[in-house]
């Protein structure tokens, strides 16, 4: 399709009179409306940014994944940490050297992370285990980025579902903080003799495993995590673990029907991390936007919480953004048994498939969501359009799941960060987290410091207008 999406631009000069679009590049975050962090005198290397919380004190820290890690002979990753203000500037004291944190913990990638009650650093990614397969690796620092001591005696702990006989290849892509400080984590498990499936674990606040929590026997008396798919015989990869009401969770992710067909799917655990037996609590929803050769490819890649029951779904069909939202349903004896689409999620009123959206542009890959506390949601990630450049991508739903038109084409726009220096307009940008500060959407990426190739990967974070009346605090921070 011809690119006919609309940029907000990587700054914007406003008379004084005029009010800033809410699509507009808010400059007086970081350096004129964006911030470009890596590590210093690294060269020219590709630095990935992975995600971002907010603190206490209303700033970030960002998690990037930066090469050079000592794992796999010297080819792994390290963790990069990164503390901004409010407004996207780095703090100068108190968290690591001038805001910044560099460490090798011996991982293969770097995947997710999150901020626990107490200030908490969790970052997780592989790394190596037996047989020359992975692991899930599960590091923790302090709030001002020091190793944490009191997590596995060193700051870092490893994780394998290896059965007996059979090792698994494991790679985690979501972690979640418990509001006590235990650690729930969730990826993938492919095993050597069966089919991939998803991995959830729960670490105890020392970083030993929580015997109390998952379906698995450990042999011992206690249980081992869970591992299972979405729907019978059918493999599953996964993206994303939430908590919702009454301390169950939602575990998101891929179902796979076949060679050309995957699907969007979800699975409910209870509070205690065991799937409800014979499928129960498990939905799988086909998208179905025609692709390439016949190909019918549903991926989710992102999960957010709109209300205490209420999940959405996330990620790409055949290369065009997609989501769905799902509402989690009790039992009669009081259990959140049953995950249902929501018919009030109008999405893009597609004949035969109601309650979807789809995205407008072939080339949109949706990485990262979120939900306003208005209920619009905002979906980001990256857009090629086949003509060489990659940007971000920007799409805005209304409550009800269809595009706000008042955002852009089908309620999507693209956006770029500027090369370092000024001296244009980035090769290639994508976004893989979304907040939000008063209404306006905080989003954190990668972008190449180059106008002409996708090089030299840096994390950047920038911060767009919002078009609420209240700007100045009244409806707080989320």
């Amino acid at each position: 399709m011809p690119f006919r999406l609309i940029a907000f631009a990587a700054s914007c000069v406003l008379l004084s009179t005029a009010r800033a679009a809410d699509y507009d590049t808010d400059t007086g975050f970081g350096s004129g409306g964006w911030q470009r962090l890596f590590q210093p005198g690294g060269g020219t290397q590709n630095e990935k940014g992975i995600g971002f919380a907010r603190t206490a004190d209303g700033g970030y820290v960002v998690v990037a994944e930066l090469p050079g890690g000592g794992a796999n002979g010297g080819t792994g990753k390290r963790i990069g940490l990164f503390r901004l203000d409010r407004d996207g500037n780095p703090v100068g004291s108190g968290f690591g050297t001038n805001g910044r944190v560099f460490k090798d913990a011996w991982l293969t990638s770097v995947t997710a992370m999150t901020v626990d009650a107490q200030g908490r650093i969790i970052v997780v990614g592989a790394t190596p285990g037996p047989g020359n397969l992975s692991d899930f690796g599960v590091v923790r620092f302090n709030p001002d980025g020091s190793d944490d001591t009191s997590f596995a005696g060193d700051g870092g702990t490893s994780f394998g579902f290896d059965a007996p006989s059979v090792n698994s290849n494991d790679a985690p892509t979501s972690v979640l903080a418990e509001a006590d400080g235990r650690i729930v984590v969730a990826g993938n498990v492919l095993y050597t003799t069966i089919t991939s499936r998803f991995g959830v674990i729960r670490l105890k606040v020392d970083g030993s495993v929580d015997s109390t929590f998952g379906s698995n026997d450990d042999g011992h008396g206690g249980r081992r995590g869970t591992v299972d798919t979405f729907a019978d015989g059918q493999p599953a990869y996964a993206s994303q673990i939430v908590h919702i009401d009454g301390g169950y969770y939602v575990l998101s992710g891929t179902s796979v029907v076949s060679d050309t067909n995957t699907d969007f799917a979800a699975r409910i655990l209870t509070p205690e991390g065991s799937q409800w037996a014979s499928y129960a609590g498990s939905i799988v929803v086909p998208i179905d936007q025609p692709g390439a050769g016949g190909s019918l490819y549903d991926t989710v890649t992102a999960t957010v919480v709109a209300s205490p029951t209420v999940v959405v779904l996330a990620g790409a069909s055949s290369d065009h953004g997609a989501a769905v939202r799902l509402v989690a349903v009790k039992n009669q004896i009081d259990q959140y048994a049953t995950l249902n689409l929501d018919t009030s999620f109008v999405g893009s009123a597609i004949a035969g498939r109601p309650h979807r959206f789809v995205g407008a542009f072939q080339g949109d890959h949706v990485q990262a969501a979120g939900v306003r506390d208005d209920g619009r949601i905002v979906l980001a990630g990256r857009y090629v359009d086949g003509s060489g450049p990659q940007y971000g991508i920007v799409t805005r739903l209304n409550p009800d799941g269809s595009g706000d038109g008042s955002y852009g084409t089908n309620g999507a726009r693209v956006g770029y960060a500027p090369t370092s220096g000024g001296a244009g307009i980035s090769y290639y940008t994508e976004f893989s987290g979304v907040l939000f500060d008063q209404g306006r959407t905080v989003l954190v990426g990668s972008s190449a410091d180059s106008t002409t190739t996708a090089t030299d990967l840096d994390t950047v974070v920038t911060r767009m207008q919002s078009d609420r009346i209240f700007v100045d605090g009244f409806d707080g921070a989320q």
